[in-house]
């Protein structure tokens, strides 16, 4: 009973200590991007499953339940000094976690702490031992995935800004260096690296994320209306629109989706997600037959996993609605085991009432 009390004891010792030591991490981050003029908006601590949030400094704060992790958004992307503020905010976290060590260290090597905390000593090696890692791992430069998306770490960050032009630096930090491809041994950027544009996206991002729909809307129709724009780069921005509707169940931008999903399939007809895409929205507007159709050739294998499990939850909604609900069960359970997409399964399930 005893063991098992001090590994519980343990076990919950580092829990609370990791978490600590990201929070501290990001709250680094959070003060430095204040201080430099960066205007953080959302602070992520932790992943999996959100416990809670609170609102600090015109900010969020989102606590979530696995410590693993976490991502300092900002949203004044100002190139006026921007490099060295980048550098200060990337730096400021693995230095609180600097600091943590040497805490660590400070107590531990005190001979007073041999007896205050004798029975602690083993514990603090293993926080000493974390905080040493997590500055290695933020500091030497490499890729992590983190709330579905791949992210750079801190050091690949200061790398990036030492290394690259504000051009990429604000494509980078939209997504949309993503998007940048090869021709003929050269590098095609995205939107050209046309300064007002990739500020304009950056700021229609920022507000994507704030949730605040109808300023993204007024930004990115802005811009795809410029007739010199690329097919890749119109497909870009209206595909971003339609996700508002697909990804945030914005019913009242449907009609909307209609029109921009109308466009991108006039645009690129041949592209799958293209295709997947206009096939959700006529489901959406009840053409459930023309929809389904749309939607069967992305079901097979070999398909993108997102494009698959996406038809499957669509063509559930239209067989539901056409009559054919031996069928609803079957594409339901397929679009579960893919198992790429969630949000939109359960959010399916919930509207033809429909549970598996």
């Amino acid at each position: 009973m005893k063991i098992l009390v001090i590994l519980i004891w343990a076990c919950l010792s580092i829990y609370i200590w990791v978490y600590f030591s990201i929070f501290c991490h990001e709250m680094g981050h959070f003060m430095t991007s204040i201080v430099t003029g960066l205007k953080p908006y959302l602070v992520k601590i932790g992943t999996g499953k959100r416990m809670f949030y609170v609102k600090l400094s015109n900010s969020i704060l989102e606590f979530n339940v696995i410590p693993s992790g976490g991502i300092t958004y900002v949203s004044n992307f100002s190139l006026h000094n921007i490099k060295p503020k980048l550098i200060f905010m990337y730096l400021a976290g693995p230095m609180i976690n600097c600091l943590l060590f040497i805490l660590i260290i400070s107590i531990y090597s005190q001979s007073i702490s041999h007896y205050i905390f004798s029975n602690y000593v083993d514990i603090l090696e293993i926080f000493g031992i974390f905080e040493f890692l997590l500055i290695i791992g933020n500091l030497l430069p490499s890729e992590l995935t983190l709330y579905g998306q791949k992210h750079s770490n801190d050091g690949k960050q200061v790398l990036d800004v030492l290394t690259k032009k504000n051009e990429q630096l604000i494509q980078r930090n939209s997504g949309l260096d993503r998007y940048t491809i090869k021709n003929n041994n050269s590098l095609i950027e995205p939107f050209n690296n046309d300064l007002e544009i990739l500020q304009i996206l950056y700021e229609a991002q920022v507000e994507f994320d704030k949730r605040n729909f109808a300023r993204t809307i007024q930004l990115l129709e802005s811009i795809v209306i410029n007739e010199h724009l690329s097919v890749r780069n119109k497909l870009y921005i209206l595909d971003i629109l339609v996700s508002i509707f697909i990804e945030h169940e914005q019913i009242k931008y449907l009609q909307k989706a209609d029109i921009w999903s109308t466009q991108a399939l006039a645009l690129a007809g041949d592209i799958k997600t293209i295709q997947g895409t206009r096939g959700a929205i006529l489901i959406e507007l009840g053409r459930y037959s023309e929809g389904k159709q749309m939607l069967l050739p992305l079901t097979e294998v070999g398909n993108d996993l997102i494009d698959i499990a996406y038809s499957c939850c669509y063509i559930a909604k239209a067989d539901y609605f056409l009559g054919n609900e031996n069928q609803v069960k079957d594409w339901l359970k397929k679009a579960k085991q893919v198992g790429v997409a969630p949000r939109i399964l359960l959010r399916i399930q919930k509207e033809i009432n429909y549970f598996i």
